[in-house]
């Protein structure tokens, strides 16, 4: 079977990203404190952009003048920077968050361009590229956004264009690839994103060359030549007619009403498996489970009714930059291709027992037993031993019954025990309160994309298309405040042909 959306609409034309994001990526770098002398790592994770062959312009909030720090380029080389000047004005340590670096060795590394950011007009396109810490990714995400206010009432740049915390320090372009703005700060809110203007940084460049931290406005000013290029404009994607494409699910779990939505594929409904329980409901009569997948957190329903959904065909080659539309039911979500493919290490979606072995102990000893946990409300107690139970707990999933045979003392005995989700750990952060939240299943996947589409977990399940509106994708999670995963057409389409 091969699979191509055949939806009746005029391809759309749409400015393509690709040339922006190829000149300006290979600038991007991803940073954190080093210790030339110890050979450790002293910080948290952030980004930045080289400039001039040997500069790297990030935030103040994330260097200390005179320290080192080790900077990683998408390409795979390594350097090491040192922190110069950084303002943080005394009466409000958030503005404007600028900060200097130059690296140690070398003056010919990949550089961007200065852009204007006096030049910027409301509604322009802007571009991000930066390295969230959620992820922890070797490449950069990219991201689409447009300028709500050129600069606002506190000397920020404003934007849609989404952050998150590792991204401190990253670049914001315009689509002619020249850098316009630092990454500084957001509020919980997708759309309030703030960057420090890049006139700034030239208005002080001598005076950052020292390595200082100036309180007040530094005296040394340069004067700031004008900037004449033109960024280009990105045209609007076009809505193609997804009308029967994107339905939605309503079942049971743990005897609570769930939704979520699902892709009509000809006859058959794919969706995400860990939000399809029981007693499954598709426009009012009950659907069979056909198949699970919870590898790739997948189900295959079949519906009672007959439904025409998509005939397809698997587009190759998903590239950083695509233009993405996601229908979800009454309205359209919009995006692109951020990054991938990559791999997501099962962490948050990680089967929890709640009982700690002592480290490296084999066979396992028990330490530590969370309260309320699994293992607590069966009795597993410290000084049982478990045979094998790390190489258990790493294949399988939430949800999943095990059976655990322990030895406490002279006393074997049996457990029987379904494994939950890990507790939610929820930091005072606003990237940890937009609306909606995170899925509760979103990581744990291999070879997947990650996107700028801003869905909440319950509009996951539904199709994702292309500019030309072929099928790519369907929504699988809600990863973070700045990006969701897409499991690609090719994915689903192995899935249901192993279940014909």
């Amino acid at each position: 079977m091969i699979l191509c959306c055949l939806l009746a609409s005029k391809p759309a034309e749409a400015q393509d990203l690709y040339p922006t994001i190829n000149k300006a990526l290979p600038a991007c770098v991803r940073m954190w404190g080093f210790d030339t002398l110890q050979q450790q790592r002293t910080s948290a994770q952030f980004s930045g952009v080289v400039v001039k062959g040997n500069y790297i312009l990030t935030a103040a909030h994330v260097t200390i003048p005179g320290n080192t720090y080790k900077v990683f380029f998408a390409d795979g080389h390594e350097t090491i920077a040192e922190a110069l000047g950084k303002i943080e004005l005394a009466d409000d340590k958030t503005r404007p968050d600028i900060a200097i670096m130059k690296i140690l060795k070398g003056d010919n590394w990949p550089s961007v361009a200065l852009g204007s950011s006096a030049a910027l007009v409301n509604n322009e396109p802007c571009l991000s590229i930066a390295y969230p810490e959620t992820l922890n990714l070797t490449q950069p995400t990219v991201r689409l956004g447009k300028v709500t206010e050129p600069l606002n009432q506190r000397g920020f740049i404003r934007s849609t264009a989404l952050m998150e915390p590792g991204d401190s320090g990253g670049p914001l372009f315009n689509l002619a690839g020249e850098l316009i703005g630092l990454h500084s700060a957001i509020e919980i809110p997708e759309a309030a994103n703030y960057d420090v203007p890049v006139d700034l940084y030239k208005k002080y460049w001598t005076a950052l060359q020292e390595p200082v931290v100036y309180h007040n406005w530094p005296e040394k000013v340069n004067k700031i030549a004008p900037v004449l290029s033109k960024s280009p404009i990105i045209s609007k994607v076009q809505i193609g007619n997804y009308t029967g494409t994107c339905i939605k699910i309503s079942s049971r779990i743990n005897g609570k009403s769930e939704t979520v939505l699902g892709t009509v594929i000809q006859s058959l409904v794919v969706s995400k498996n860990s939000l399809v329980g029981d007693s499954v409901m598709i426009q009012g009569k009950p659907a069979i489970i056909v198949a699970r997948d919870k590898t790739n957190d997948l189900v295959l329903i079949r519906p009672a009714q007959k439904l025409k959904g998509l005939t397809f065909t698997v587009k190759a080659n998903l590239q950083s930059g695509d233009r993405l539309i996601a229908p979800v039911i009454d309205s359209t979500v919009s995006g692109i291709i951020s990054g991938g493919p990559i791999d997501l290490p099962k962490t948050a979606s990680a089967g929890f027992l709640g009982a700690t072995p002592v480290h490296s102990s084999n066979p396992a000893k028990i330490y530590f037993v969370r309260p309320g946990s699994p293992a607590a409300l069966h009795d597993i107690r410290v000084g049982d031993i478990v045979p094998g139970l790390n190489d258990t707990l790493a294949i399988h999933w939430p949800g999943d019954t095990l059976q655990f045979k322990l030895q406490r003392g002279q006393e074997s005995l049996v457990k029987t025990i379904v494994l939950t989700y890990p507790p939610q750990m929820i930091h005072d952060h606003p990237a940890e309160h937009f609306a909606g939240g995170k899925s509760q299943r979103r990581d744990g996947f291999n070879g997947i994309y990650t996107t700028d589409l801003i869905l909440r977990p319950e509009q996951c399940g539904g199709p994702v298309f292309d500019a030309q509106h072929h099928f790519v994708g369907l929504n699988i999670a809600r990863f973070s405040r700045a990006n969701s995963i897409l499991i690609s057409a090719e994915t689903i389409r192995k899935f249901i042909e192993a279940h014909p």
